[in-house]
């Protein structure tokens, strides 16, 4: 009785010193504790729950708006300052409306380009009119690093700007006895930031003393307010006649906000050189400053820089106000008494 009580298996089982094989069967038969992971394996695993939090799809889409208010950007100072220089160092540029044609059609390629995949506001003055004012679609929260990839785009612009034509640059400024830093220098500081009274026109520059810098900032702003005005217009899913929001027919908005800026820029450059857009004036205007120009570009001749930001950011929230809170609550009110 007692021997057939022994191990089934044999006493060589049991002094035996291999190791079992684990298998699926084994493990409920031989519990182990889980063996501790590799300090690699351990660091890739907090890697992937970091990166997993960072690149949510919340903010992947925000960083898709800010490469395309960088790319808008870039494109648009690109193509308007470049107009410039080629106007007011190559004269390759006959008329006013040959610059302000070429700059509006550079302000709807930025659109076009980006507003698939961004909001495409392009412009510091249109950030702040959209926050202020369509605060439910477009938050607070996005404003500094709109405007701050807006602004770096013009910097970057600028640079490419130099990039290409700085021996041209050097050359005009050479067969003018211009002299960068000094107060002449402004003809070829225009290229990259604006300046009032436009420094292109003879007639100024023999009384720059014409335009105040108040009166700069009047004409910015109350340009930029139409700018606005138009865009917040244009972009009205009750304006059927640029076609409906829903309907995705808007497609011809790049073009008319393209065709409002050559036109404003036809009336009011010669007065401010219509910047109309903080990232367009300040972002170059800080490559000029690091490039030679010094204090004609920062603060400026008559310390009035800061007309190119605080005009447009005053008028442009001004303008999206005036579209959305009285024209069109009188057009919806209209549309209610008439349904047709």
């Amino acid at each position: 009785m007692e021997g057939s009580l022994k191990n089934p298996l044999g006493d060589e089982l049991e002094n035996s010193t291999e190791k079992i094989p684990i298998t699926r069967g084994t493990l409920a038969l031989y519990p182990h504790e889980p063996e501790t992971p590799h300090p690699v394996t351990r660091e890739l695993s907090k890697g992937r729950r970091l990166l997993s939090k960072i690149f949510t799809k919340r903010n992947l889409q925000f960083g898709a708006e800010l490469g395309g208010e960088f790319v808008g950007t870039f494109v648009l100072t690109l193509v308007i300052i470049t107009t410039v220089a080629t106007d007011s160092i190559l004269g390759a540029e006959v008329t006013l409306w040959s610059v302000a044609i070429i700059s509006g059609v550079g302000v709807g390629i930025g659109i076009y380009s980006t507003s698939y995949f961004s909001n495409s506001h392009l412009n510091p003055a249109v950030t702040l009119a959209f926050a202020l004012v369509r605060w439910r679609v477009f938050s607070w929260k996005k404003v500094v690093p709109y405007i701050l990839v807006q602004t770096l785009a013009g910097f970057l612009a600028a640079a490419i700007l130099y990039a290409l034509y700085w021996d041209s640059i050097e050359l005009f400024e050479q067969e003018n006895g211009i002299i960068r830093g000094q107060n002449n220098s402004v003809a070829t500081a225009s290229v990259f930031g604006a300046y009032f009274p436009n420094p292109a026109f003879d007639l100024y520059k023999q009384s720059g003393d014409v335009v105040s810098p108040a009166k700069a900032m009047a004409v910015e702003a109350w340009a930029t307010g139409i700018l606005v005005f138009t865009i917040f217009s244009f972009s009205d899913p009750n304006n059927s006649s640029v076609g409906r929001v829903d309907r995705k027919q808007k497609s011809a908005v790049p073009l008319l906000i393209a065709l409002t800026v050559a036109i404003l820029i036809c009336l009011y450059a010669p007065l401010t050189q219509a910047a109309l857009n903080p990232a367009r004036d300040f972002g170059p205007r800080l490559f000029a400053a690091a490039a030679g120009w010094g204090n004609i570009a920062i603060p400026g001749p008559k310390n009035g820089f800061w007309v190119y930001f605080v005009g447009p950011s005053i008028g442009g929230p001004l303008g999206g106000l005036l579209y959305d809170w009285v024209i069109a609550r009188i057009g919806k009110s209209n549309m209610k008494k008439d349904p047709k």
